[in-house]
């Protein structure tokens, strides 16, 4: 999902063209205030739609692989996210989002029989709401809406604000997610051309990429696992440098898949990163490894860099841990599932 900083604005008053608010109007002032600025464009629409709809909050939210979640928002005077920012999905958001092809619209969810026993009422107090799903593709990303503490009917124009407004942001997230893939992929050349000209990204004995490089790397390759949501698979071996070892190593490297990345972690010790790869996927691939390396005691774990586990950091500690047990048992492969 696009990495844009979470805010929150109060609405001000929006300065319309003379005679009474024109929704259209003022979404023709947005797009000259906001162009090319994807921040500017949620802060200033979300106060708009505040503003000219008159309700209490109007906020966007994303789907990910913890749920829902609220990343920009902007409220009226005096109004509170209070629990809508705890939990979203109690905010009619899974009902935007089943329904793609039209906008939700609720005068007021305390009188509707559809809706008078839905947490968005009994919890959140929301009695008018009106939301429509952000889709890139045949994907939602999340949802654009917003939320009222008292009955409201919503006219044709400002539904048709609300449309209109949704798909200038959903077409905003799908060019910065664009631009983040595009920046991976830049990220990823990069390594490639810098792994043969420098060699401070090489271990001096074996050859292979060293930590140095493994950090630039991550860059791109955690970026694409979280967009992914799979997991991946780390192993921990050690084996000496004798004549001969050089040669097995970069023959292993050679033999790996396009994604994959084989260290030298430390004086001997060789670490391998095999993204969106199970454990049986990281056995098979281990298995064909010995017959170029030779058998030695295999630590492994897998990692989700997800919101729980963000850095590499508790993944090395699980792989270095599964390592050692291996060496303690004399066993060919030890895993560790934290």
């Amino acid at each position: 999902m696009v990495l844009l900083e979470t805010r929150v604005v109060v609405a001000k008053p929006v300065k319309h063209r003379t005679g009474a608010p024109d929704p259209m109007a003022a979404l023709a002032d947005l797009l000259q205030e906001t162009h090319a600025d994807p921040a500017r464009l949620f802060e200033r629409g979300l106060a708009l739609l505040v503003q000219v709809l008159g309700v209490d909050r109007a906020l966007l939210t994303r789907v990910s692989g913890l749920g829902f979640e609220v990343f920009w928002w902007a409220m009226g005077p005096r109004i509170t996210m209070a629990d809508v920012f705890e939990a979203p999905e109690k905010g009619f958001c899974p009902f935007a989002i089943a329904h793609p092809d039209r906008l939700l619209t609720i005068r007021d969810s305390a009188a509707d029989p559809r809706w008078r026993k839905s947490p968005g009422y009994l919890e959140l107090g929301i009695r008018a709401y009106a939301g429509v799903a952000l889709m890139v593709g045949d994907g939602a990303l999340g949802t654009l809406s917003v939320q009222h503490h008292a009955p409201r009917e919503f006219t044709r124009a400002e539904l048709s604000l609300l449309r209109t407004m949704g798909y200038l942001m959903a077409r905003t997230l799908e060019s910065e997610n664009l631009k983040q893939e595009l920046r991976a992929a830049l990220d990823a050349l990069e390594l490639s051309s810098a792994i043969v000209e420098d060699s401070a990204l090489q271990g001096p004995r074996s050859g292979l990429p060293n930590r140095r490089y493994l950090e630039i790397w991550l860059r791109s390759s955690l970026f694409m696992a979280r967009r992914r949501k799979e997991p991946m698979a780390l192993a921990l071996w050690s084996q000496p440098m004798v004549p001969g070892t050089k040669g097995r190593l970069a023959a292993a490297a050679g033999h790996l898949r396009g994604e994959d990345l084989l260290v030298d972690l430390s004086t001997d010790q060789y670490l391998l990163l095999m993204p969106h790869t199970t454990d049986a996927g990281a056995e098979a691939l281990l298995a064909r490894l010995r017959d170029s390396l030779g058998s030695h005691p295999t630590g492994a774990t897998l990692w989700l860099p997800d919101g729980k586990d963000m850095t590499l950091k508790s993944a090395l500690r699980r792989v270095a841990k599964a390592f050692t047990e291996a060496n303690r048992e004399g066993s060919d492969l030890v895993w560790s599932h934290g």
